[in-house]
């Protein structure tokens, strides 16, 4: 292990539960990360759950969002943003197909580029697409708040070039391992 810290984290984390890349599919994955933009894990969950409990599956809960009026009223948690963004990747599948295969061969760059052509999804949604659809190695999703937020205490006083330096190639990795560390509420547990 390239640092002690970086040891620590394994250490505490493994074995990880996700399997990178996930083989659900891409809609699933889509659906859940809008559904997660800017709200905690908790939160997604039973949004996503009262979603489905709703609709009843992932397929469903596209169409009915391509079906809603845009100024239709928020659903059990889920933002008129948020459905429209839904809606947009239903859209986008109608129009082109399901971009699985096309988007496999593309590096990390190219693929947050064209993930983010789809309104509503930015680059935090690319970057998880990437990490938990494609297995991208090397995303690191500063601008997560679990990610910034299990990272200032893993990397304790280490700027922010540093830290690049130290997980280079293995970024989405230790991403992985920032979320596990507060998914088992062992933060505390650092150092």
């Amino acid at each position: 292990m390239r640092h002690p810290r970086l040891a620590r984290l394994v250490e505490l984390t493994h074995p990880l539960e996700r399997v990178v890349p996930d083989a659900r599919p891409l809609t699933d994955l889509v659906v859940r990360t809008v559904v997660a933009q800017l709200v905690s894990a908790a939160a997604a969950r039973t949004i996503m759950a009262r979603l489905v409990e709703e609709f009843g599956d992932v397929e469903a809960i596209v169409s009915w969002a391509m079906a809603t009026p845009g100024d239709a009223p928020s659903v059990h948690g889920l933002s008129r943003s948020k459905r429209r963004t839904i809606a947009a990747w239903g859209r986008y599948l109608e129009e082109r197909g399901d971009p699985r295969m096309a988007w496999r061969g593309l590096d990390a760059d190219a693929l947050i580029r064209e993930i983010t052509t789809i309104k509503g999804l930015g680059p935090w949604s690319a970057q998880m697409v990437a990490i938990f659809g494609f297995g991208h190695a090397e995303i690191w999703p500063e601008g997560d708040a679990g990610v910034a937020r299990a990272a200032r205490v893993v990397f304790k006083g280490m700027r922010q070039a540093t830290i690049r330096r130290l997980i280079a190639g293995h970024e989405s990795h230790v991403a992985i391992c920032c979320w596990a560390l507060l998914d088992q509420h062992r933060l505390h547990e650092f150092d």
